[in-house]
């Protein structure tokens, strides 16, 4: 049973350093919440393995781990090279060649035949995440004549990103429908989305996973295109969480932009109540180093105080040679920040309107502020009420709890939400009773410390939720009296008389 008093969440990306069933049992040792599996790399067998893996090691030790399949989506790729590299100086001339066939280095193979449509002279052209520019001078039939601006090692498949052209290409490529449905036979808990444009990309992809045997699997939006911060609102709308994917993104937007477009997106999940999480390099420096760079530090710390639900390693724990320092460090650097700053929301309900689970959620937060409550325990079967709690930012630990085991993974994404699994139950006598002495065993809390509970009332109805109860821990008051009989109490007087 994991025990963690941070709120923002770990992603960890894994790869040939932590894929062995040691290496990940040592990760979630580490504080490890999410397994982010790259499907730019890696065969279904090497996934699989690392699913099962992770399901057993997530039961022995009573730690729900969610896994989240990133889909390579239509990266755009050059070829290969003879010599498994070209060299490009400055001012060269070379043309970039539709072609699947291998450059013996006078050209730059690549198989988007797309280019030929969409470069114009000028066209930036942006190789190796940005390390390397070419110029676009002329289209000559299939070839595309690019002046080097900035020069250096090319290596094979490497990436290339035409900032500001609008491809025509489907985010949802044969690939990626493959390794979709893979990834939904295994029930993964989360499918990211590549190079997402418009809202309608979501809603194309949740069409998918909805007529699947894993329907409640949940979408993330990667935002890394320009037109996807055009369409951002509708984007984060139309999914469940979204990921501040930082790589392409700064190609795309220009490095300088890039701080304020991620405070500008975690504000705008924050606002719609979708989990964020913020990636790349965040601790690049720990791929070689065993310490991050001070910059490196206060960009996780940013991070934190920007509201992002999660923040994700990707090499730094993939391929890395300190991969569980790296979580270590990320979870030291989260924890402090979170001690030290006054990190949560300020709770209001003004001129503010609301469906049944949000009001009972707002209203659950509002509570356990007013009366102080210690935690919030959100009795759940799907995780609605938990997420919703969650992006109130409440002081009070939110407690996750249900028998089922699916939610609980999902559940790991969300800010400052410990989970357990507990026994089936059909009275809230049983609930409530597994609550208390999870607490109490766990040391979460202590005798008389106040707790505001939600849940679905008549249980034995499993109907959603609907109520909020406020008890003080060790007085069992909540046992009085059976379902049906159980009066209404004063939220901010858990002894007060019925009303």
């Amino acid at each position: 049973m994991r025990l963690c008093d941070r709120r923002a969440k770990i992603v960890g990306t894994i790869g040939p350093a932590t894929s062995s069933p040691e290496a990940l049992e040592r990760l979630v040792r580490c504080g490890l919440n999410i397994a982010r599996l790259n499907f730019s790399h890696g065969s279904h067998e090497d996934h699989l393995k690392v699913i099962k893996a992770l399901r057993k090691i997530s039961k022995d030790l009573g730690a729900p781990v969610a896994v989240l399949q990133d889909l390579q989506g239509p990266k755009i790729r050059v070829g290969k090279f003879k010599e498994g590299f070209v060299t490009l100086k400055k001012g060269q001339r070379i043309p970039v060649r539709v072609t699947e066939e291998v450059s013996d280095g006078s050209y730059i193979p690549t198989a988007l035949k797309e280019i030929l449509s969409c470069a114009r002279p000028g066209q930036r052209v942006l190789l190796d995440d940005g390390l390397l520019e070419l110029e676009v001078l002329s289209l000559q039939g299939n070839e595309v004549l690019t002046e080097v601006k900035y020069g250096g090692k090319l290596k094979d498949r490497k990436g290339m990103n035409l900032p500001g052209a609008n491809l025509p290409i489907d985010p949802i490529t044969p690939k990626d429908l493959e390794d979709l449905h893979f990834g939904l036979k295994e029930q993964v808990d989360y499918v990211a989305l590549s190079f997402v444009r418009r809202a309608s990309d979501m809603e194309r992809l949740r069409e998918l996973i909805e007529g699947s045997d894993s329907p409640h699997t949940k979408l993330i939006a990667k935002i890394e295109m320009l037109e996807a911060l055009e369409n951002l609102d509708g984007i984060i709308q139309a999914s469940d969480g979204v990921m501040v994917a930082r790589g392409d993104l700064a190609i795309e937007a220009g490095q300088t932009q890039l701080p304020i477009i991620q405070k500008k997106i975690i504000a705008l999940a924050n606002h719609y109540r979708k989990p964020v999480i913020t990636a790349t390099q965040m601790l690049d420096s720990m791929i070689e180093n065993p310490r991050p760079t001070r910059a490196e530090i206060t960009d996780v710390a940013n991070a934190v105080l920007d509201g992002s639900d999660a923040l994700m390693l990707s090499a730094e724990s993939a391929s890395g040679s300190y991969p569980f320092l790296a979580v270590k460090t990320m979870h030291e650097i989260i924890s402090e920040v979170e001690h030290s700053s006054d990190i949560f929301y300020d709770i209001s309900l003004e001129d503010e309107y609301l469906e049944v689970p949000g009001a009972i959620a707002a209203s659950a937060c509002l509570t356990a502020l007013k009366i102080n409550a210690k935690a919030i325990v959100c009795l759940t079967t799907t995780g609605k009420t938990a997420a919703l709690i969650s992006s109130y930012r409440p002081k009070a630990s939110i407690v996750a709890l249900t028998h089922l085991l699916e939610p609980l993974n999902r559940l790991e994404l969300l800010w400052g939400t410990q989970t357990f699994q507990i026994k089936a139950y059909n009275s809230s006598e049983q609930a409530l009773g597994q609550a208390e002495e999870l607490l109490l065993k766990t040391k979460m809390l202590k005798p008389g410390d106040k707790v505001v509970v939600t849940m679905g009332s008549p249980i034995s109805q499993r109907a959603k939720t609907n109520s909020i109860r406020v008890y003080s821990v060790g007085t069992r008051d909540f046992l009085e009296t059976p379902d049906e009989e159980l009066p209404l109490r004063s939220r901010s007087n858990p002894d007060s008389e019925p009303s």
